[in-house]
């Protein structure tokens, strides 16, 4: 668990597109964690394990604060990985807080093409947290029906969807905070929906945080059954909703869970030779 009343340092871009300035927040090189993403049952997914909900929720409780327009959070490389399924590569993600941050597909392609070819340097910022602690001490979590009430207005400008090559999660920062306390509370398998879809007659959520408690081991053993189907070729092919996709995710299962049965069973060995 992360210590929550520490700021967690980060990287701050600064980026002029189309005659705006846009502030994007990173995490550093250095910090130990990994997201991954993909599109299944018509739902935009952030994967990632317990640290990774823990920061996720870091991230969109201090956006919830900010004050200068134009700022928003990205994660991308080295933070992003293979899905932990299929082993498709995933999409940077970007959370956009409602209300401060406006950006049109045309901002994103400027920003994915200045990504790739000379970003600014970075300026080391703190990003604090201020009130998290003492939502995360709450023993009795707001039920989502119970946030849905409270804030219906505020969930009509929710959204998750792919953008310009980024999967977005825009919201107001009343939700920021909410689903950030949410996801920062998260622990081993488990989900969290995010962006309600309102078409009628028709109750969809489309976007979804998963954690999954292995998710380190699920994401190499995806690359390797996956490179052992398909050899080197088409490294980069997506090929979700597949049968291919289904093969590779059930190896990957089965790789990880013999591999637990091994240091389970190494360890009770090691037990038992223990002298009493």
């Amino acid at each position: 668990m992360l210590d929550q009343t520490r700021g967690l340092k980060v990287h701050l871009r600064t980026f002029d597109i189309h005659g705006r300035t846009l502030r994007v927040v990173t995490l550093r090189p250095q910090y130990q964690v990994r997201f991954s993403t993909n599109y299944f049952h018509d739902t935009w997914h952030i994967i990632s394990g317990p640290l990774g909900a823990h920061t996720m929720g870091r991230l969109m409780w201090g956006l919830a604060f900010q004050r200068h327009a134009g700022t928003m959070v990205l994660v991308d490389e080295p933070h992003l990985v293979s899905t932990p399924f299929d082993g498709d590569a995933a999409d940077p993600i970007l959370i956009v807080p409602d209300g401060l941050t406006s950006v049109s597909d045309d901002d994103l392609r400027a920003l994915r093409l200045r990504l790739r070819r000379c970003p600014p340097s970075p300026t080391t910022i703190r990003w604090h947290t201020f009130g998290l602690p003492v939502a995360l001490a709450s023993r009795d979590p707001r039920s989502y029906a119970q946030v849905r009430r409270d804030h219906r207005a505020a969930l009509c400008r929710e959204q998750m969807s792919r953008r310009a090559g980024f999967v977005v999660y825009t919201a107001p920062p009343v939700l920021l905070r909410e689903n950030g306390a949410d996801i920062s509370r998260m622990g081993g398998d488990n989900y969290h929906m995010l962006a309600e879809s309102r078409a009628p007659g028709r109750w969809h959520h489309d976007g979804e945080f998963q954690v999954i408690d292995d998710f380190d081991d699920r994401v190499s053993a995806a690359r390797v059954v996956r490179r052992e189907l398909l050899g080197g070729d088409h490294p980069h092919r997506r090929i979700a909703e597949t049968a291919e996709a289904w093969e590779i995710a059930d190896g990957a299962a089965g790789r990880v869970g013999y591999a637990k049965r091994e240091r389970r069973a190494a360890a009770t060995r090691s037990r038992s030779r223990s002298p009493s």
